[in-house]
């Protein structure tokens, strides 16, 4: 079989959060690499810090621009690889993999569990089994997102054998040093949008369990909830030692998480969960719920806590023990960094990307 000449990637969006990782497939892989994407970055995200990525190596194409998209679907033969994310719930990803399935190119999908909740969570494993009944045959592999995504794909019925752990990979810089005061109480970090998902109301609870003092806590990130979750602070008596200083840009949030003394993700559910790899990319330990597709670094990476979702008590006795165990040493974040950089960096993810479509031509 041929050698993949090139590699299409279809997303809805162009992500900040994917920049690294394409920006490294495109480095080391000796043909053309092209991101195409249906839409602009959306207001909301923007809101949240989000910026336009940029790409030096990728080329970056509209989807909905005249002739792009029929352009992509005539890279029809076995030297291509297609690698589609949101491909089920976004119409020209969704048109391009269709038409694709009737070509000879290698096709892959790149994308995340959908949250699950109790009422609804029935339904969507029943579209994706049904989905997947279809079309699990065409699909080469799926680089499911964290082991959330391994579990979902495999319950829809896509063979073991085609299910890749994957996640979304940052670059891992150099530490900084850090020289916080030596009576500074123990810093704790969160960030994300302030919806009901993300479970900062039970990060409130589970602070309102912390000894009185020796410790603060600072929640970046705007949404719906603020109001709310600023009432609960007052009403739990934390306003002395928790600030909601808002939604910053990533290039604010980096030096904050980096000076942190650990980051908590308290999510009742994310496909990924980006601010666990950042954090440890930054040396900084992590508290996370397991319905977090990111769980598996703190457990690769082996500085972190994986606790059980939407339990504040859970929650509540792993920041005592992050508090009983004290601020990080330096020699323990270079530990966490370089843990991060061998397994879980943007150039260590797009090696295994490009082995993984290299072992479907092979």
């Amino acid at each position: 079989m041929s050698r993949p000449q090139s590699v299409v990637f279809w997303q809805p969006i162009a992500s900040p959060h994917q920049e690294a990782f394409l920006e490294a497939v495109a480095r080391r892989f000796s043909g053309e690499v092209v991101l195409g994407v249906e839409r602009a970055l959306p207001v909301d995200r923007a809101a949240q810090g989000w910026r336009p990525p940029r790409h030096d190596h990728v080329h970056v194409v509209g989807l909905g621009e005249p002739g792009v998209r029929a352009a992509l679907e005539r890279r029809d033969g076995p030297d291509t690889v297609h690698v589609f994310s949101g491909f089920f719930s976004h119409p020209l990803v969704w048109s391009g993999f269709r038409r694709l399935s009737r070509s000879r190119a290698r096709l892959v999908v790149y994308a995340e569990a959908p949250e699950q909740r109790a009422t609804t969570g029935w339904l969507k494993r029943l579209r994706g089994r049904l989905l997947m009944a279809r079309w699990a045959r065409r699909i080469a592999c799926v680089l499911a997102i964290g082991g959330v995504g391994c579990e979902f794909f495999a319950r829809v019925g896509v063979p073991a054998e085609k299910i890749v752990p994957f996640g979304y990979y940052l670059d891992v810089p150099p530490l900084v040093a850090a020289h916080p005061a030596p009576a500074a109480p123990f810093r704790v970090v969160a960030a994300g949008q302030l919806i009901r998902r993300k479970g900062i109301d039970l990060l409130l609870d589970a602070c309102a369990g912390l000894s009185a003092g020796g410790w603060s806590l600072e929640v970046y990130g705007a949404g719906p909830e603020r109001s709310r979750l600023v009432r609960r602070m007052e009403r739990l008596g934390l306003a002395e030692r928790v600030a909601f200083p808002g939604a910053v840009p990533q290039e604010a949030l980096a030096p904050a998480v980096a000076g942190a003394d650990c980051v908590v993700v308290p999510s009742r559910f994310d496909g990924w969960g980006m601010l666990v790899s950042e954090s440890l990319g930054a040396g900084t330990p992590v508290i996370c719920t397991r319905a977090c597709g990111a769980a598996a670094l703190a457990s690769v990476v082996g500085s972190g806590m994986r606790v059980v979702a939407a339990d504040a008590r859970e929650l509540a006795a792993a920041l005592a023990s992050a508090l009983a165990v004290g601020r990080p040493r330096p020699e323990d974040r270079l530990l966490i960094r370089d843990a991060m950089a061998a397994t879980a960096s943007a150039e260590a993810a797009a090696e295994r990307f490009l082995a993984t479509v290299g072992r479907l031509h092979g």
